[in-house]
């Protein structure tokens, strides 16, 4: 319901009546700080753009070649967001090597 695109079966009101479930579920757990709907979403989001920052600069590492270096391990939240999100939906960026193959598509369509 969260990931999914809006259509006839998901809507922001589904979107939001699943955050507020999340929110009373983290609620009932962890009773002494009360969070909103909003506010699981908005930490959600963050958690998940650093978590993405930290896994791009993971593959960037893990990519150096004739470097001796320590290989890193992911941070607990970065390794369950990358779980969570799967390995298709996490992009690497600033790869200096990397093509935007998106730009490539566009420029492509223009030279036509």
């Amino acid at each position: 319901m969260l990931r999914g695109k809006f259509g006839p079966t998901v809507t922001s009101q589904g979107k939001r009546r699943a955050w507020d479930t999340i929110s009373q579920t983290i609620n009932a757990s962890f009773p002494l700080v009360v969070r909103t709907g909003d506010d699981c979403e908005k930490r959600w989001y963050v958690l998940q753009s650093k978590a993405k920052d930290e896994i791009a600069a993971h593959k960037r590492e893990s990519s150096l070649t004739g470097v001796d270096h320590l290989q890193k391990r992911l941070s607990q939240v970065a390794d369950t967001v990358f779980q969570v999100l799967g390995h298709s939906e996490v992009s690497v960026t600033g790869l200096p090597t990397g093509i935007d193959t998106s730009m490539m598509q566009a420029l492509e369509m223009q030279q036509r």
